[in-house]
Order: structure tokens, then C-alpha cells, then sequence
């Protein structure tokens, strides 16, 4: 019972995200995550605020493969984007790591 709660949690997260998402051009990409943290709050839509929210920040990383993959493309963290990496991780890391980073800084915005 708890997969199939998970299951719909993850197709009502994902439900459409991706086709929404548009990615910031080059020159509009966050370097910080305190200005990355908008961009992806303006991309949510009420449900999966609510979603979030209602995650605890240790099974956010359950939220990665659809939500994660539209903050990727959304502000250019598999282009390019560096600069907003390495300052989600306070020094280089992998893409996915700082995707994780950067969901719980919106986590925790969404908490405020």
C-alpha cells in the first residue's frame, strides 16, 4: 500500500511537469541557490507544492527522477551551469548531487 501511495505521489508530481518547464536561456541561469530557489518555486504548481511540502527533506531524493529532471533542465545544471552547482554543493559535485541540494532548499522555502 505504501509503493502505490508513493507510485501516485511520484505520477501526480510528474504529471505534465516536464512539458511546462521551459529552460532559462544561458544568460538568465542562477549562480546562487538562494536565486535559483524562485525560478523552481514559479515553475510548481499548487499539487505539487503541496507534495513537497508534505515530504520529509530525508525522501526528497524519491522526488529526483521527475522533479529533479525538470530543475536540471530548468536552470542549465546539464549544460553548463557551474557556477550554480558548485555553489549547491559548496564545492564540484555531480549534477544529481546538487539537483538534491537545491530540492532541499525549495523544501525548506516551501516549510517557511
Amino acid at each position: 500500500m505504501k509503493q502505490l501511495g508513493l507510485a501516485l505521489v511520484l505520477l501526480l508530481l510528474g504529471a505534465g511537469a516536464t512539458a511546462d518547464v521551459k529552460p532559462l536561456l544561458q544568460s538568465e541561469w542562477p549562480r546562487t541557490v538562494a536565486q535559483a530557489v524562485p525560478h523552481i518555486l514559479g515553475t510548481m504548481r499548487p499539487l505539487q507544492r503541496s507534495i513537497v511540502s508534505d515530504t520529509s527533506k530525508d525522501s526528497l531524493f524519491l522526488l529526483q527522477a521527475e522533479w529533479g529532471e525538470d530543475i536540471e533542465q530548468l536552470l542549465g545544471l546539464s549544460k553548463g551551469n557551474t557556477a550554480l552547482i558548485e555553489a549547491a554543493c559548496g564545492q564540484p559535485c555531480s549534477v544529481e548531487q546538487a539537483t538534491l541540494k537545491l530540492m532541499e532548499a525549495t523544501w525548506e522555502a516551501l516549510k517557511q
